[in-house]
């Protein structure tokens, strides 16, 4: 149905802006008649609760504006003070849009707090509650909508916008759950629907501020990309390892940069010939700058294969993070050498004592003379 609609639009459904405009002015027309019809009966009946929800509903309108406007500018492609683009200001307006939903549900609490105190009867006509009640389907409609339109280009204040309206909606469900009190003699349901509405408009907020953040702080990558990085790189001749993969997604452009393992007997430009293919490829898919490390191993030591068989599937079976093992070098000659490889593991000191067992088992196992473990911070993969 949604992709009819945009058909009828004439909507590009690769043109961010103006799917985002689109969505945004549909939501204010809607948002804007949904908010006079609350308003209006809310006036007329002195019901807090739908006061709460009217208000509620025109925080939809100013959140459909600040959608509106973060199109206009996170689209806009990069600049000299700003090399990866503008579009992280998506995740601001969705903390934006939050935080005026958290000021709306303190206001509103306080009110239903009092109205419980002081209960009040309130008064609405069938034709107001109809109307009331159809708005429910109207907001249902643009969450459907918003949802629709984020996942389709991958927006997260599209989908914090449907979910802003789909709360509208359920919170006005809570409303008429109010007036049936009401009219049933329980005076105070209507600041018990108020206070409901306003706990719901706390929970909405700060699941759009939780998950905005996230992505601004820097959090860990989708396992997806992570996948898709690995399974790119490892599909080239010579690639024995992939590991270290960063990704900092700045909304429509991504800096990736990963590590990856090649004997250290390839030449160096063979080397820099299957960095660049790699680098090529993931930049097809996700957009910006990728950047492929080479960590040269030498495989053809003895122990090299008995060593990653150890630590990846022996040691790994019981601890998992040795699985991760990486940069696997030998430094000597045959006879007398050193070990030296990297771990993911987070920089905790509990696991000094384990890692010295480590460190012992492999010089006693293999022969070594030494044997030294690089910790490398676990980012993505």
């Amino acid at each position: 149905m949604f992709s009819y609609l945009i058909k009828i639009a004439r909507i590009d459904p690769t043109d961010r802006k103006a799917v985002g405009y689109f969505e945004g002015w549909v939501s204010v027309a809607v948002n804007v008649l949904i908010t006079v019809i609350k308003l209006v009966y809310g006036i007329i009946s002195g019901s807090v609760s739908l006061l709460a929800d009217a208000i509620h509903s025109l925080s939809d309108v100013i959140s459909s504006v600040i959608v509106i406007f973060t199109f206009k500018f996170s689209t806009k492609g990069a600049d000299a003070e700003h090399p990866f683009g503008h579009g992280r200001i998506e995740n601001i307006a969705s903390i934006i849009i939050a935080t005026l939903l958290m000021v709306v549900g303190v206001e509103f609490l306080i009110n239903s707090i009092e109205r419980i105190i002081s209960p009040k009867a309130i008064e609405i006509d069938k034709i107001g509650f109809t109307l009331i009640t159809i708005t429910i389907l109207f907001k249902e409609f643009l969450a459907r909508l918003a949802i629709y339109l984020g996942k389709l280009i991958d927006s997260s204040p599209l989908i914090a916008e449907g979910h802003h309206h789909r709360s509208d909606a359920l919170s006005t469900v809570i409303v008429i759950i109010g007036f049936v009190g009401n009219n049933l003699g329980f005076a105070y349901a209507d600041g018990i629907a108020g206070a409901l509405v306003s706990l719901f408009i706390f929970h909405t907020a700060w699941d759009l501020i939780k998950d905005s953040s996230q992505v601004l702080i820097g959090r860990k990558p989708d396992p997806e990309i992570i996948k898709f990085i690995k399974d790119i790189a490892s599909k080239y001749e010579n690639v024995l390892g992939v590991h270290d993969i960063v990704v900092h997604d700045f909304g429509q452009i991504y800096n990736i940069a990963l590590h990856v393992e090649i004997p250290d007997n390839i030449d160096i430009v063979t080397a820099h010939e299957i960095s660049d293919k790699i680098e090529k490829e993931i930049g097809k898919k996700y957009k910006g700058h990728v950047i492929v490390h080479i960590d040269p191993v030498n495989t053809s030591h003895p122990m090299y294969h008995k060593v990653v068989d150890y630590l990846r599937k022996e040691l790994g079976s019981k601890y998992p993070f040795f699985e991760t093992a990486h940069d696997i070098r030998f430094v000597g000659d045959d006879k007398f050498f050193n070990i030296v490889f990297d771990i993911n593991i987070p920089q905790d000191k509990s696991y000094s004592t384990l890692l010295n067992e480590v460190r012992n088992e492999i010089k006693k196992r293999f022969g070594a003379n030494d044997v030294s473990i690089n910790i490398d911070l676990p980012f993505g993969d």
